[in-house]
């Protein structure tokens, strides 16, 4: 939703206010019902002398901050444009979804009932057993009825293909379903 210019310029007054008294981004952002890209263009201003670190673009309307360490940092930003932000943010978030994969497990103890408790679930490994000549028939069955679709399916609904090609994947699936419905 667009703000007119007068609503603008009293929200940008309330939010140096919020500022000066301390209040944090989140806070503001609470309070006033606004985006913290909002907050940081109206506290910092947009000021043309401003690029993007990484491609130089200059368009004010396309610049934005990012904090490359929001956590130890937290006032450090540099200037991007919205489509390098996206492309830096999207790869923080994928290396912090790789360094929580590379996480050791370790159980926690309650103390109280000494029962160790894993933080993910255990996977249950279960040896193999050789199938019975029912199960056989009906991973055949399966396969024959499953490949014969995909052809058949490949043959009518594929109109990169050769007309000829198409034809004989029709038949070919034909065949195969034909050959599952023999399986017993």
């Amino acid at each position: 939703m667009r703000r007119k210019k007068e609503l603008m310029d009293k929200l940008r007054v309330k939010i140096l206010q919020d500022r000066q008294n301390g209040l944090t981004y989140e806070q503001i952002q609470r309070k006033r019902g606004v985006s913290s890209r909002t907050i940081a263009n109206l506290v910092k201003g947009k000021d043309p002398q401003r690029f993007c670190q990484m491609c130089g673009e200059t368009d004010p309307e396309k610049l934005e901050e990012h904090h490359p360490d929001k956590v130890n940092h937290p006032n450090y930003t540099i200037t991007l444009c919205a489509s390098c932000h996206a492309k830096v943010t999207r790869k923080q978030q994928q290396e912090r979804n790789r360094e929580k994969k590379n996480q050791l497990v370790i159980p926690e103890i309650i103390p109280a009932l000494k029962v160790p408790v894993l933080t993910q679930p255990q996977v249950r490994y279960t040896p193999s057993r050789p199938l019975t000549p029912q199960e056989k028939r009906w991973i055949g069955k399966r396969f024959f009825y499953g490949s014969g679709g995909i052809a058949i399916g490949k043959g009518m609904f594929d109109k990169r293909l050769p007309g000829w090609v198409r034809i004989l994947l029709i038949i070919l699936g034909s065949g195969l379903m034909y050959g599952g419905s023999k399986i017993k």
